[in-house]
């Protein structure tokens, strides 16, 4: 973890061997070389305490997920959940039975959602255990990815350097 009082934290959830859950995970893996050590970038399973933990005292919070949304696989959407609750998009939003949305509204119930908290949810194809990520959601990598460093960028001035792989 950052020793700064207020960390910016990137939550990558999921799990790498559930198909496209691995989505949070592996966005996780291309982010974790180009950001600051004032970026904390954690893996997450989804569990709604833990990651009521990692918003805890967050300057910022920024959750990858793949989700539910019946969309066509690999649409992203980016939520702003510090303005308001995730909407019900029909069918469970994340691809674990609680998990993000229950964790926001518990984190804004205590008092302790960060003043950032956006959701990067991808429209899954799959979560097959042994599965690996469906060719629409690997396709979106380099795409959340970028995303998300344009947010912490735009939402806490933090500077990020470009890829050697761009």
């Amino acid at each position: 973890m950052s020793d700064v009082s207020r960390p910016i934290r990137v939550v990558g959830i999921g799990n790498r061997d559930r198909g496209d859950d691995a989505l949070g995970p592996l966005v996780m893996d291309a982010l974790d070389d180009r950001l600051p050590e004032t970026v904390d970038v954690v893996e997450h399973s989804g569990e709604v305490a833990g990651l009521v933990d990692l918003m805890t005292g967050a300057e910022a919070v920024y959750l990858v997920d793949a989700a539910v949304m019946g969309l066509e696989p690999g649409h992203l959407r980016v939520f702003d959940a510090s303005a308001a609750p995730l909407p019900a998009l029909g069918g469970a939003f994340s691809s674990h039975a609680l998990g993000l949305s229950e964790a926001i509204e518990l984190a804004r119930a205590l008092d302790v959602l960060p003043p950032v908290c956006r959701v990067f949810a991808v429209e899954a194809a799959s979560f097959e255990a042994g599965d690996g990520l469906s060719k629409p959601v690997a396709d979106t990598i380099p795409g959340v990815t970028q995303a998300v460093i344009d947010a912490i960028e735009k939402d806490t001035g933090c500077r990020i350097q470009e890829s050697d792989d761009a």
